[in-house]
């Protein structure tokens, strides 16, 4: 446990039924961080946020110390001493041996959606009284709240994506070309796999390769496939486009998705809906944030978007800008 004046870290542990037996064998077991008020009782209802981490991260990844930066827990230890109203911040364990989930359910990663929003949350609120709940998150987890409004109508109030993951072709199309090289040059994504779970040197290379294997998982599984279970929306031999499973991918396209009548209405409802994007982001998704930014316009719905200057790491100083637009509305 970690505390101070303001805020205590706790460690929560418990064991999925969701995620046993999932196929990439995960363990069922995971610990749960939340940060709490160390001078409020848990059964007093208090606004929480679910921070999602992105790829490659867990809850526990928000607890890191880098280089002349907070990390979450002192960051709302200052924000709290400077005014900001108390909340509890839970911030959960979704990596998988592919590095990350997207948030979503797939036979492939396992059924993480579930898991965080129905059988998690219930865990933790059990204890953790909750009156108001947002979700937010950076790249992966931005997309992973975006979903999450998407897939759960009413159950957030507040909903906050930092640089997420969206407008895909330019988020992910360019990354294959020099992704699947990568991959070929192991023999193909089986042994791809197996030769990165080995290596304790995992260059960015890898680390990017392995990313497009990890969201052909999730947007596109296909336990029957031969090798590993996905299908992927190019060619390895030629990059000619595969339309058909290119059409699974931009179905979870939050620039898509804001087009559907009913998720219009859950974001229609939020009482804060935040989005962000580094002018210089090195996945191209200031592109779609701006594409997004004016569909919402389009669709007549409150929202608060900026583009700040940098790219696309080293910016946890942005959650000081969402939180504070939380805290005037919790």
């Amino acid at each position: 446990m970690i505390s101070n004046d303001m805020y205590t870290v706790h460690f929560i542990s418990h064991e999925s039924q969701c995620l046993k037996d999932n196929l990439l064998g995960d363990p069922a077991a995971r610990t749960t961080v939340v940060i709490a008020p160390s001078d409020i009782p848990d059964d007093y209802a208090l606004p929480t946020i679910w921070v999602l981490s992105g790829y490659t991260g867990r809850g526990l990844s928000y607890l890191n110390h880098s280089p002349w930066q907070e990390n979450f827990y002192e960051r709302l230890s200052r924000l709290r001493r400077n005014g900001m109203p108390a909340v509890r911040a839970v911030l959960p364990d979704c990596f998988t041996n592919l590095g990350g989930s997207q948030y979503l359910d797939s036979p492939v990663t396992g059924h993480y959606a579930t898991y965080l929003w129905d059988e998690l949350r219930s865990y933790i609120e059990s204890r953790f009284v909750s009156s108001f709940r947002t979700v937010m998150g950076k790249s992966s987890g931005g997309f992973g709240a975006f979903a999450a409004v998407a897939l759960r109508p009413g159950l957030f109030q507040g909903l906050v994506s930092h640089s997420g993951d969206m407008l895909f072709e330019w988020s992910y199309l360019p990354d294959f070309p020099k992704a699947y090289q990568v991959i070929q040059s192991q023999g193909g994504v089986v042994p791809f796999i197996q030769a990165f779970e080995e290596s304790e040197n995992k260059p960015g290379s890898w680390i990017s390769a392995m990313n497009i294997i990890c969201m052909a998982a999730v947007y596109s599984p296909n336990v029957d496939a031969q090798g590993f279970m996905a299908d992927f929306p190019l060619d390895f031999d030629t990059l000619e486009l595969k339309s058909w499973v290119w059409r699974r991918w931009l179905k979870w396209d939050p620039v898509r998705l804001v087009d559907r009548k009913d998720i219009q209405e859950s974001l229609r409802s939020l009482k804060l809906l935040y989005f962000d994007a580094g002018r210089e982001d090195e996945f191209q998704l200031q592109y779609g944030a701006v594409k997004l930014d004016q569909k919402l316009h389009e669709h007549q719905i409150d929202h608060v978007f900026e583009l700040f200057p940098g790219g696309h790491f080293h910016t946890n100083h942005r959650f000081d800008r969402s939180l504070s637009l939380l805290a005037q509305v919790l």
